[in-house]
């Protein structure tokens, strides 16, 4: 029976689909390992997704209110993180002994590790642009070394640079965790005591490296192993992350392993799963087979497929909707890109209707300013006197040319200098100095880029130890150029304190969020509006087979995050921007048709609503 399916012995597989109770089942467990088998809380470690899910989580379980999750504080399970902090972690145990101080640094910004993977080609005797590829690969968590490829050596420089640092990259974490692991039988045995009782959610997210560490974990005592997830829902490709770890969850672990369905949808009705599953029945051949669902409420409105002449009228449409859910109800509208959103929130706007939407990152100026204050309070941090110096570099008075120069000689130019600031990590690397700026220091007399660049940092670094705010600043802005201009610094500014307020403006009960398909998974709303959905676009052109399955999951996972109303939007017009690319040829009409993904839905599941005035 499902209501038992929390307490049978693992290696167990809770395949959950969306609004199934995944969650309740994974609190479930935990309150019936310290309740009715008496393991201890220190044996016991949950891996979430994400730092959310596990604040999340700890929250469920610590609710008196709800008595079938109810855990005390001090039967609570010690570990309850993502994998990338268990990572961490384990890293941490061992940091004296791998190279780092005790304070391990995270390189987890795209800019941050494209800077250093640059500097890491061009001393490995390549182009920065030869990093690209370094970078890409690295996302995936699977490290196969060839020595004579170009990405594996530069990869090797890479690694080097951050170990000067004391720093280690986001995307490495569990490759080195498990590395330290196979490498010391005292660390893995202490961390297998911790995951005697191991539990994992999301399970259809994990790539190549997570599985590795769940492996080190669970083996030995694979009947305490429990993970929940859906091979529906896995969308995360780009980092590694594939559906094939819940399908071949058997194969992984053997005869004594079991995969057990949630069946009852306490989120969605009949109309909306079952056009959802239609989706990726027809698109991904490969999935999991799920057995018959029943549904907390059976019946709802047909899923509403919208056929507008415009995105105009796909926003006025839209307005309508939320109007009449107001304010009772709750919707969420998903776009597949940034550029579908404007009209909407035009009309949004027009209505004087309360929104909530993920705000672009307002600029670099305010994070130039953070790495900067984090140099002049430590001046051995080289990530952050690395970032600083790609400023100077950047800024007009350099005299070095911009990287958006078409001309050969300038990025020529360019390249060369880029390789003067490349080489300074060779003597930090070797151990001949303290650090990047200490390279700096040595190298000040023998250049004029390398003196050029130490003067002004030096004098940055007097203005402020004299405590001279405004010349500090006068000059930071002038030789880092952290703004193009004052306008410029005040948008930014002003973009900053807006995403403050709302960060903590959160909507208190129903209300209206818009974000993107592919950051849409986890939420939920009575009503739901998927924008965009033109052949191109969802699903993106040029796919392989397997990625128009993964496009065919992230359709499901955002027609499953209704729980009453679903409404798809295709419009027969959009501005060649919006599509990116040319849809008027020769004078015909434009060239848009609906995404293939919208004919998969059953005819039973779905209708078109008629209008009167278009």
């Amino acid at each position: 029976m499902e209501d038992d399916l929390h307490k049978l012995p693992g290696p167990l597989l809770i395949l959950a689909g969306p609004g199934t109770g995944k969650t309740t089942r994974l609190a479930q467990r935990m309150k019936y390992l310290v309740e009715e088998q008496n393991i201890l809380p220190e044996n016991i470690t949950v891996i979430t997704f994400t730092g959310a899910a596990a604040k999340n989580m700890r929250e469920r379980i610590s609710d008196s209110n709800k008595k079938e999750t109810f855990v005390p504080h001090e039967k609570q399970p010690k570990i309850i993180s993502t994998m990338h902090s268990l990572g961490y972690r384990i890293i941490r145990e061992k940091a004296p002994e791998i190279g780092f101080d005790e304070n391990i640094r995270v390189a987890f910004l795209d800019k941050t590790r494209d800077i250093l993977v640059g500097d890491a080609a061009q001393i490995s005797g390549f182009c920065r642009a030869d990093g690209k590829e370094t970078a890409k690969c690295r996302q995936f968590g699977v490290c196969i070394v060839a020595l004579n490829e170009t990405k594996c050596k530069i990869c090797k420089t890479y690694k080097e640079i951050l170990r000067s640092c004391s720093a280690v990259d986001y995307d490495d974490m569990i490759l080195l965790a498990c590395e330290l692991l196979r490498g010391d039988k005292a660390l893995l045995d202490k961390y297998r005591s911790y995951c005697k009782q191991l539990l994992i959610d999301e399970y259809q997210d994990i790539n190549s490296a997570q599985f590795d560490l769940i492996q080190l974990l669970s083996l030995g005592q694979l009947e305490g192993l429990f993970v929940v997830g859906d091979d529906d829902q896995s969308i995360y490709s780009w980092r590694g992350g594939s559906p094939g770890f819940i399908r071949k969850f058997k194969t992984h672990f053997g005869d004594r392993a079991k995969i057990k369905p949630l069946c009852k949808s306490y989120r969605c009705h009949r109309h909306i799963l079952e056009g959802a599953f239609g989706v990726v029945a027809k698109f991904d051949r490969d999935r999991l087979p799920k057995d018959e669902f029943e549904y907390e409420h059976e019946e709802g409105k047909l899923i509403q497929v919208h056929n507008t002449p415009s995105d105009v009228k796909e926003a006025i449409i839209v307005r309508g909707i939320v109007e009449r859910a107001l304010p009772s109800r709750s919707v969420l509208i998903l776009y597949p890109k940034r550029q579908f959103l404007q009209s909407i929130v035009n009309e949004l706007k027009k209505a004087r209707i309360p929104y909530s939407a993920p705000l672009p990152l307002p600029g670099e100026g305010l994070p130039l300013i953070s790495e900067l204050y984090e140099w002049l309070m430590d001046t051995s941090n080289s990530m952050a006197f690395r970032e600083c110096l790609e400023a100077f570099i950047d800024a007009p008075d350099s005299g070095i040319p911009s990287e958006r120069s078409k001309r050969p000689e300038k990025l020529a130019a360019r390249e060369a200098a880029l390789l003067k600031v490349s080489k300074l990590w060779i003597q930090v690397i070797s151990g001949k100095s303290d650090g990047y700026w200490a390279a700096l220091d040595q190298q000040k007399n023998g250049d004029d880029f390398y003196s050029k660049a130490y003067s002004t940092f030096n004098n940055i670094f007097s203005l402020n130890s004299a405590g001279d705010a405004p010349t500090f600043m006068a000059e930071v802005i002038d030789k880092l150029a952290p703004w193009k201009n004052t306008k410029g610094m005040l948008e930014e500014i002003d973009s900053w304190v807006e995403i403050s307020r709302r960060m903590d403006d959160v909507l208190q009960g129903p209300g209206v969020q818009l974000m993107t398909m592919q950051t849409a998974k986890g939420l939920e709303a009575d009503v739901v509006c998927v924008i965009g959905l033109e052949d191109g676009i969802v699903p993106r052109k040029n796919l392989s087979e397997e990625g128009i399955a993964e496009q065919s999951r992230l359709m499901y996972v955002s027609m499953t995050r209704a729980k009453e109303e679903l409404h798809l939007f295709h419009a027969r017009k959009r501005s060649s921007a919006v599509m990116q690319r040319q849809i008027y040829k020769n004078g015909q009409p434009p060239d848009i048709k609906p995404s293939v993904f919208i004919n998969a839905i059953e005819a039973k599941n779905k209708e078109v609503p008629q209008y009167h005035n278009f």
